[in-house]
């Protein structure tokens, strides 16, 4: 009796836990970010690409704040935290440096969409 206790807190406790991709419906994929409403205000769509990569094509509805950039942390501190964040560059490998700064900064909804700008295009 005593296990069935301890199991079923054990799991009680692991469904209170969830990232901020679970947090927003399990959006992982950058082909999936059209199931979210970007209209209301409440989610952002964060293109951490060049400018130069974001002019010549870009998720609609995205704002571009440049990883590379040497601002680029003092452009993400005025960003408002409580906001959920939708992540994209390239192929992946800029945007997880961006969450992973943002997170460390504060940012508590962030999704990474891990495949990024190149397989949207697909």
């Amino acid at each position: 009796m005593k296990t069935m206790v301890f199991l079923y807190s054990f799991l009680l406790m692991l469904s209170s836990c969830k990232s901020s991709a679970e947090n927003s419906g399990e959006i992982k994929s950058i082909n999936e970010v059209a199931n979210v409403d970007f209209t209301s205000g409440n989610n952002v769509l964060l293109d951490v690409r060049t400018p130069t990569e974001f002019e010549e094509g870009n998720l609609p509805n995205s704002v571009n704040i440049d990883f590379t950039a040497p601002d680029f942390e003092s452009k993400v501190k005025e960003l408002e935290t409580s906001k959920t964040y939708y992540v994209y560059c390239k192929s992946g490998n800029r945007s997880t440096k961006a969450v992973n700064k943002m997170d460390k900064l504060g940012f508590k909804n962030i999704v990474h969409l891990n495949d990024g700008y190149k397989n949207y295009k697909k």
